[in-house]
């Protein structure tokens, strides 16, 4: 198999994933590049910093009012301004995102901020690890999601 028929794509090979993640950590964003790209993944990321753009976003807000339907969102559960659970309440209330999985990431490992966040429609709980073997794995995580659906990941609550 060719370098080229590695990397996993839409079913139409046409475009790359569009992936919209919401972090403040520069660093998180980077290693989750990493991760993809380890994986094989043919993404595109747009990266917000904070809760309001990602409300902006959501809500097709200027400057995001043309931007395209992500093919997967992920929200740290911890931002600046407003909350990750305020981005998965909008990102469920919102019709043109519905069947778009939406995934919580956090260093949280609280049980509580699981369950809410599972009752408010977050597809995946996604824990980052401090260590970077078991963050490269976050990338097998969502290559999992963007090939086959909530349905191929790991277990969303477990």
């Amino acid at each position: 198999m060719t370098r080229l028929e590695e990397i996993v794509r839409l079913p139409s090979d046409t475009r790359p994933y569009s992936i919209l993640v919401v972090e403040d950590n520069a660093s998180d964003v980077f290693l989750l590049e990493r991760a993809l790209s380890r994986q094989h993944v043919d993404f595109q990321l747009t990266h917000l910093r904070d809760g309001a753009e990602a409300l902006a976003f959501v809500r097709k807000e200027a400057p995001y009012a043309n931007s395209p339907c992500p093919d997967l969102i992920l929200v740290d559960l911890n931002l600046p301004k407003i909350g990750g659970e305020a981005v998965i309440r909008e990102v469920r209330n919102t019709r043109h995102l519905d069947g778009v999985p939406a995934c919580v990431w956090s260093s949280s490992d609280s049980l509580g901020d699981r369950e809410s966040l599972r009752l408010l429609g977050a597809d995946q709980f996604i824990f980052k690890p401090s260590g970077l073997a078991l963050f490269m794995q976050i990338g097998k995580t969502i290559k999992d999601l963007l090939s086959g659906g909530v349905a191929g990941a790991t277990p969303a609550f477990s």
